[in-house]
């Protein structure tokens, strides 16, 4: 390996979770032949040729398995030209220069195998690819059929494992992203100020004021109000769009401050305690870890009892009944087992559930269905053990109203 690109280690955990629409989109495809491969990653840039060779090495196993079913070679050979393109295949004059451009600047522009996560999902028809990085690690999977696998994306999207920290104090503000299972990453955020006193032009809070100016306490205050609110307005920039949780960790008086600013839809009440200053961005991620695990098992709590204040005539654990609501789009929430398999096939006209003995390329996990649909339709989807739902059931679903 080029031995400026051997000393590139990015610590970024790249993820690229699907919009809710975007999901829609792949869950509701259908063609005579969709490829869907997940595989583990390695988010190391020394790595970044493993990564490769192994997707161009799973890459050939679809597309043996095409040339097995006696799929005509226009679409085998529009599958291999995507998947090349992909891996950096020799095939694509106009690739071969944007390698050249990489091999020159590999500081500038280097390649998509650099950047990932814990896994990779490629989704493929003959007329497009999609690919999505993951944070979980996934299990190595090929898989062609009429529909794309979406099983291992929805962990993803029904979990949380990042947080995004905001330290802030008079003398220095960060805002650090973190992971529940990789390094902590310091987030450049344009437009932010230093501290306090870039903000305010000042350089001390705590001097007085000329006769005539806001004196002492007073002015200070004013002062680091317009110091949190640069912070929030820099902030804000950065996450919109965003549905990650914001933890703030800051000492009074700025932490009030911040909080009657801030109208971030995922910012989080409960406050990290501790003097940021203080505290190393590896230290937050452990403080911010259990914060985000108790939002989530709240919001499992919450769901559990929400569902026995309404069983049975707006709530179930049913799975035939799940799987009619969820079709008619009248599932609200969801909690889910998505280690449960139950095979069989359910119909896209009413929901109905045709169950099956075995798991065979025939049929799918019932389950995965009814978790797809609901989130096709706008449900709260969320992953829970066997042990944590009601009656032990594969699911538990809050109906939007008495459905019949």
């Amino acid at each position: 390996m080029d031995g400026s690109l051997a000393a590139f280690e990015d610590p970024m955990l790249h993820i690229d979770i699907p919009t809710i629409a975007e999901f829609r989109d792949l869950a509701q495809l259908r063609a005579e032949f969709c490829i869907s491969m997940y595989m583990p990653m390695s988010r190391l840039g020394a790595n970044a040729e493993a990564n490769r060779t192994l997707f161009k090495d799973l890459a050939k196993e679809a597309l043996v398995q095409l040339r097995q079913a006696g799929v005509n070679t226009r679409v085998i050979e529009a599958f291999e030209s995507r998947f090349e393109q992909l891996a950096g295949g020799e095939h694509d004059p106009d690739q071969d220069k944007v390698r050249q451009r990489q091999r020159a600047k590999p500081d500038e522009s280097l390649s998509f195998w650099h950047y990932q996560g814990n896994g990779l999902a490629v989704l493929a028809v003959p007329e497009m690819l999609h690919t999505f990085r993951m944070a979980e690690t996934p299990r190595q999977l090929v898989e062609v059929a009429d529909r794309l696998q979406l099983a291992p994306l929805l962990r993803a999207m029904t979990s949380r494992h990042d947080a995004f920290v905001l330290a802030l104090a008079e003398e220095s503000v960060r805002l650090v992203q973190v992971f529940a299972n990789s390094p902590p990453l310091r987030v450049w955020v344009p437009g932010l100020p230093k501290n306090a006193e870039e903000a305010s032009h000042r350089p001390s809070f705590h001097v007085r004021a000329p006769r005539g100016r806001l004196q002492n306490l007073e002015g200070e205050k004013v002062l680091l109000h317009q110091y949190v609110e640069k912070v929030d307005h820099a902030v804000r920039d950065v996450l919109r769009g965003h549905t990650t949780p914001l933890i703030l960790v800051a000492v009074e008086p700025l932490a009030s401050m911040f909080r009657a600013v801030c109208d971030y839809p995922e910012f989080v009440e409960q406050a990290m305690q501790g003097n940021p200053d203080r505290l190393t961005d590896a230290e937050l991620e452990d403080r911010a870890i259990p914060i985000l695990d108790q939002l989530y098992a709240r919001e499992v709590t919450n769901l559990i009892a929400r569902y026995e204040e309404l069983k049975p005539r707006r709530a179930t654990t049913d799975l035939s009944y799940a799987a009619h609501a969820a079709t008619a789009g009248a599932v609200d929430q969801l909690l889910v087992d998505l280690d449960a398999v139950v095979p069989g096939l359910v119909s896209d006209v009413d929901g109905s559930v045709t169950y099956a003995a075995s798991d065979d390329a025939e049929v799918y996990n019932v389950v995965d269905e009814v978790a797809r649909r609901a989130l096709c339709t706008g449900a709260r989807v969320l992953a829970a053990s066997r042990e944590q739902l009601p009656e032990r059931a594969p699911l538990a679903a809050i109906l939007r109203y008495q459905f019949i």
